[in-house]
């Protein structure tokens, strides 16, 4: 079975995608790892016509209405000021990146950061997930299973020790739940936690972040600077995606699909039904059991919500293709290429072959309809940068009954 990469109307983020993001896995001051909102999902049999086979001009199946200026309300208005980014770095920067310096004292006490290297091992047997070096533990934090951090009260510097210890029955790694278990842990160091805050934000502090994230700053201003940059680019994706929300029911009301080309329907609606099949299938087996024990609908129930959905998706894909077409939209060679960088990146594909393939059953027949979902995601952006926004949002009396607040149109 073929996978598809569905990445429009399961999530909406046009910005980075169309504008063209960095060729490098960018990840956000603050914090370990990127993601990308994308879901996968089953395509086709290599026995069966895919959609993104099916050629076809949207044009001759799509009547455009005036899909400038669409009349859109949002709750908020996605604004980035000095208390965002105070808040920030407090509560996500600096919480998950403490400030920590070496002790002077070779004793490990409740309340110290030991610096650990561990194994664990279950029957001899090292366990996936187990094994760390240079990891900082808050002693007395609770964050490892019970026994461990006590365990290490009054290890020495330099120390090793086997721990006998015993998951809980709960543990949420089921195979591991109640399993008897050594950890070897040997301390390295013991560090103490420097109190660091927005206001006290340093070049010390920036260089000892840099250094654990293995990033290059050169000073906390330029640190800070690069923290707004990256909230602003957060809220304006937030911003986009709300719009875009209110945009797309819109679309289906003010334009319309007449027809569909041959076999695209019933397509559509195949590879629907695939994508659940390899979401819950290795769990559940069939379209039948994932939707009684899933979404507690009988088959016929299910079938016809997946039906819908998938048809209205359709019309949704149909109206943007016009759309472009319509705009004279093209495509970016740079831009599409940053698009596909991304995508391969956050989904782990190897090649560009590899992701085309997800897409159809044939890199070339992939990589056109990659090339459609990009122009598609261009005229989503169209369509949300015209739209006419206005802002409300509801405000509390001092009574805390809720009242309507003005509305501010951009």
């Amino acid at each position: 079975m073929k996978k598809r990469i569905v990445a429009l109307l399961l999530c909406v983020t046009m910005a980075a995608a169309v504008t063209g993001c960095s060729k490098k896995e960018e990840k956000a001051p603050g914090t370990t790892e990127a993601v990308l909102d994308t879901e996968t999902g089953s395509g086709i049999s290599d026995s069966e016509i895919s959609s993104a086979s099916i050629e076809y001009d949207a044009k001759d199946y799509v009547k455009l209405g005036e899909y400038n200026g669409i009349d859109v309300t949002i709750d908020q208005d996605y604004t980035v000021d000095d208390d965002t980014v105070r808040d920030y770095v407090n509560n996500s920067v600096i919480a998950n990146n403490p400030f920590l310096k070496e002790a002077d004292k070779d004793t490990v006490e409740s309340g110290d950061f030991a610096n650990i290297d561990y194994e664990g091992t279950r029957d001899g047997e090292a366990f996936t997930g187990g094994t760390a070096e240079g990891f900082d533990l808050e002693i007395g934090s609770d964050s490892f299973i019970p026994g461990f951090e006590d365990g290490i009260i009054g290890m020495k510097v330099g120390e090793e020790k086997d721990l006998n210890l015993t998951f809980p029955e709960d543990y949420k790694n089921s195979d591991l739940a109640g399993a008897e278990v050594v950890f070897h842990v040997k301390v390295n160091k013991i560090q103490e936690k420097v109190d660091v805050t927005y206001d006290t934000f340093s070049d010390e502090y920036t260089a000892y972040y840099a250094q654990n994230n293995n990033m290059t700053y050169t000073s906390a201003e330029v640190l800070l600077a690069d923290i707004r940059s990256y909230l602003e680019g957060t809220a304006m994706n937030q911003r986009m995606n709300a719009i875009a929300t209110k945009v797309l029911p819109e679309l289906l009301e003010i334009c319309s699909v007449d027809s569909y080309p041959d076999g695209m329907l019933d397509a559509v609606i195949r590879e629907a039904k695939d994508t659940y099949l390899t979401g819950y299938g290795a769990t559940y087996g069939t379209l039948e059991s994932i939707a009684e024990n899933v979404f507690n609908l009988s088959l016929e129930e299910f079938e016809s919500k997946v039906a819908e959905e998938a048809e209205q998706n359709l019309k949704i894909e149909m109206i943007l293709e016009a759309i472009a077409d319509e705009e004279k939209l093209e495509i970016d060679e740079e831009s599409f290429g940053n698009y596909v960088q991304n995508l391969m990146t956050n989904n782990s594909f190897e090649s560009e072959d590899a992701l085309y393939l997800n897409y159809a059953g044939t890199a070339e027949e992939g990589k056109a309809a990659l090339e459609k979902e990009y122009l598609r995601l261009q005229a989503l952006t169209h369509v949300v940068n015209e739209a006419d926004v206005s802002v409300e949002a509801d405000t509390e009396t001092e009574s805390g009954t809720e009242s309507v607040a003005g509305t501010e149109t951009e």
